[in-house]
């Protein structure tokens, strides 16, 4: 459902930074083991074969919020994704994506794990906004978008209720990058997910070289 389409006076740019558990911690959870793997608690697994990293991202569920009340279910789906080539434009090292939609799920956090992806590769990015408490609308701040480049090996959760472009893959090397997308969903459309609209959008530059990450 949409709520709102934002009139911007003009595009604003955004530059998008490396994807970090820390630089991302107030939009929800990052699973980036060569990032988590001194800073969280661990343990040993798998009879010695393994290391288990606790508690890396968190998993919420507030569907006993719901006006509808409808039952929720938790449930994996699959995103294949292609770029949108149609919205990126080419400079030298760097790109600039055009982003004209948020969307948040108010009651659920969603979970993006890349599937079959080289771990060094720029993959995609991902654009977030917290909600504006300074109004009622409940609505984005479209004043405080930020934007994070992701790697192969990474995977993000966002927050419950946090508002978020849909997946932007930026590798166009690749026919598309399927996502193992994690969510809790109870088949009410305005419960579920909730969009805003941006004109004419907001651009989103990334740089296209990983060795400058």
């Amino acid at each position: 459902m949409a709520l709102k389409t934002f009139q911007l006076d003009n595009k604003q740019q955004i530059v998008a930074t490396p994807l970090t558990p820390q630089a991302f911690a107030p939009y929800g959870g990052v699973i980036s083991a060569d990032h988590q793997f001194q800073n969280v608690q661990k343990s040993e697994a798998n009879y010695g074969t393994a290391i288990k990293l606790h508690k890396v991202a968190p998993v919420v569920n507030n569907f006993h919020n719901s006006p509808s009340g409808a039952k929720e279910t938790a449930n994996w789906n699959i995103f294949r994704c292609t770029a949108p080539k149609h919205l990126i434009k080419h400079g030298g090292s760097k790109a600039v994506y055009l982003s004209k939609v948020l969307e948040r799920h108010p009651f659920s956090t969603q979970t993006f794990v890349p599937m079959g992806q080289d771990k060094a590769k720029l993959s995609y990015l991902v654009i977030v906004a917290k909600t504006d408490e300074s109004t009622s609308e409940q609505l984005p701040n479209p004043s405080q978008i930020k934007a994070f480049i992701c790697k192969g090996n990474q995977s993000i959760t966002y927050g419950a209720g946090i508002w978020h472009a849909p997946m932007v893959v930026i590798d166009e090397t690749i026919p598309h990058l399927d996502f193992a997308v994690f969510i809790h969903e109870n088949g009410v459309a305005d419960e579920d997910c909730q969009e805003c609209y941006f004109n004419p959008g907001y651009n989103v530059e990334y740089t296209l070289d990983s060795s400058k990450l």
